[in-house]
């Protein structure tokens, strides 16, 4: 424990090596948590509302060379076409069947849209599902 005369006469401070608190890193952490919070808001309400969210409903094996798949797509901008890539796939998930999906500006409405499209397989296909929408 350092004795009160040392800590408060700055002759003996000085002498003993007793340096005063270095603050010049305060505001600059203060700046550099305010950006990477401001960062990670902005980062999380981009990634939270996609331009294009679409989710699988279901599929039906129809039979040995078709698949029917029911999806919803959600889009912001119905002013433009857009497509989705759905794929079939076979017991050891290998892509048996693919087809892309186009939807015309003109179809779409706001809020979820509910498409059911058939996809030919060249083998028995067990599941399917969304590849991806633009």
């Amino acid at each position: 424990m350092t004795h009160p005369k040392v800590v408060s006469d700055p002759r003996l401070r000085q002498r003993y090596g007793i340096k005063d608190a270095n603050r010049n890193w305060i505001w600059p952490a203060i700046i550099s948590i305010l950006l990477v919070a401001t960062w990670f808001i902005w980062g999380g309400i981009n990634a939270a509302n996609p331009n294009v969210r679409s989710e699988l409903i279901s599929f039906k094996v129809l039979d040995d060379k078709t698949v029917a798949i029911t999806y919803t797509i959600s889009v912001k901008d119905i002013g433009i076409d857009h497509s989705c890539s759905v794929i079939a796939r076979d017991l050891e998930k290998n892509v048996i069947g693919e087809i892309t999906d186009q939807i015309a500006a003109n179809s779409l409405m706001p809020g979820k849209n509910q498409r059911s499209i058939e996809i030919s397989t060249r083998l028995p296909a067990v599941n399917a599902g969304i590849s991806s929408c633009q």
